[in-house]
């Protein structure tokens, strides 16, 4: 799965919007409110991050959040899973898109993360971000 791939299917999930909060390089994708007055940056929660990485020479990666129980064996399994700087390395791993991870699987880990940010919002908010796709 390639950057741009990765790019529209976090697009595509229901109220899904992207930021780049650290240049335009590096996209993230957030859930909820862009900001309190209804847009720009710094409000929501990221479930993908979605570093550029041609700039030094590092592969395309994305940081997604997962359940900690298989964070262990995604280390294991795959050589492009590694741990991220600056966040939880029990619930957040980091992985190379140039990698053993299977397309399906990577997909999966995507869904899985916003599900889990999703779940972090009210069942009001839940339901109307399911109403935004």
């Amino acid at each position: 799965m390639d950057r741009n791939a990765v790019a529209d299917l976090c697009q595509s999930l229901p109220g899904a919007w992207p930021d780049s909060p650290w240049g335009e390089d590096d996209l993230v994708y957030k859930l909820g409110a862009k900001n309190a007055a209804g847009g720009g940056k710094g409000a929501g929660k990221i479930f993908c991050f979605l570093g550029g990485g041609t700039t030094d020479g590092r592969p395309h990666a994305i940081t997604v959040k997962c359940d900690p129980a298989i964070v262990p064996a995604l280390h294991q399994q795959y050589d492009a899973v590694s741990s991220p700087r600056y966040l939880n390395k029990s619930h957040w791993v980091a992985i190379s898109l140039e990698s053993d991870l299977p397309d399906d699987e990577l997909e999966e880990l995507i869904v899985d993360s916003y599900e889990r940010i999703l779940a972090g919002f009210s069942k009001q908010r839940q339901r109307e971000i399911a109403a935004e796709g």
